[in-house]
């Protein structure tokens, strides 16, 4: 796939050779190329073709061998994972330097990576119903947009994914710990700057996650000990295997177990996008296909 991409880089600069097995000529010419050549070819090849679903924990025959049944997992998620406010600081970047076209065409490739791998037109339309992605052409709407793409790109990349990679892993007898860490506005994402600014429940919230992680490191367990009192630390449970939806530990203060962590997302991902995408009929309206299937929950 690496390999492809570069060769698709190098078509679009100019330095695809006659001979496609001798790598050194395209390597060199790619290397004396202006960057922002390289970076204008680069965003048009990610609003075309859209990397974006390699990105995706993808299961093959590795996973399956019996070896690597065993490993423990701890895995999570954040409300704060969707792949717009991560890319964030590179689209405002590239605004600053006067390319407001490489910020059309980040929120182009985003919009076509929800048809899939094979970019479905029917799966595209229905994830812009699901999520409400429809929007007036105003500043208020277009923030709603941002919002609502931020959302999709979140279940369906990250989300989603790591929660079907945490049931398999535990189906397959391994012990996983999962976790999510909702949205906050109490703080800046990157929370204080200093320590006189963290409040009692920050502090045992560092703490707790601190003393889950280096025990998960040392012994394959997030809980320390079997005699500490949950008082002290709540008893991190891992999820079980019967379990749909998964068990996962909340981090917050209060360090609660939840379940159904974007269940009616997921849900639409992997049910009726499943459905759609293997629907190829040129004709079949979004409308049609919705009147012949049971009724899926309404967006959040």
């Amino acid at each position: 796939a690496s390999r492809r991409q570069a060769i698709d880089l190098a078509r679009e600069l100019g330095c695809v050779t006659s001979d496609p097995a001798d790598d050194a000529p395209m390597v060199a010419c790619l290397r004396s190329s202006p960057v922002h050549q390289l970076n204008a070819a680069q965003t048009k090849l990610l609003a075309v073709s859209g990397p974006f679903r390699s990105w995706s924990p993808v299961r093959g025959s590795v996973s399956e061998s019996s070896s690597f049944h065993r490993v423990d997992l701890l895995l999570g998620t954040s409300e704060h994972d969707g792949l717009i406010s991560r890319a964030r600081s590179i689209k405002d970047f590239e605004a600053l330097q006067g390319r407001a076209d490489g910020k059309t065409a980040f929120y182009q490739a985003l919009s076509r990576s929800l048809g899939g791998a094979s970019g479905n037109e029917l799966l595209k339309e229905a994830a812009a119903w699901f999520y409400s992605l429809d929007h007036s052409p105003s500043a208020a709407g277009y923030n709603l947009f941002s919002r609502a793409l931020n959302n999709a790109t979140r279940d369906l990349f990250i989300t989603c994914p790591a929660l079907q990679m945490a049931r398999h892993w535990a189906g397959s007898g391994a012990d996983v710990f999962l976790y999510h860490q909702p949205a906050s506005s109490a703080q800046d994402r990157y929370g204080p700057m200093s320590s006189q600014r963290f409040t009692s429940s920050d502090r045992r919230l560092s703490l707790a996650l601190m003393t889950y992680v280096s025990s998960f490191i040392r012994t394959g367990n997030p809980n320390p000990s079997r005699v500490w009192a949950e008082s002290v630390l709540p008893r991190w449970q891992p999820v079980a295997t019967s379990e749909a939806p998964p068990t996962y530990l909340e981090l917050t203060p209060a360090l609660q177990h939840q379940q159904g962590l974007s269940q009616n997302s997921c849900s639409f991902w992997r049910e009726l996008g499943a459905r759609l995408t293997r629907n190829t009929g040129e004709s079949c309206s979004l409308t049609r296909f919705l009147s012949h299937v049971d009724p899926v929950p309404q967006p959040r």
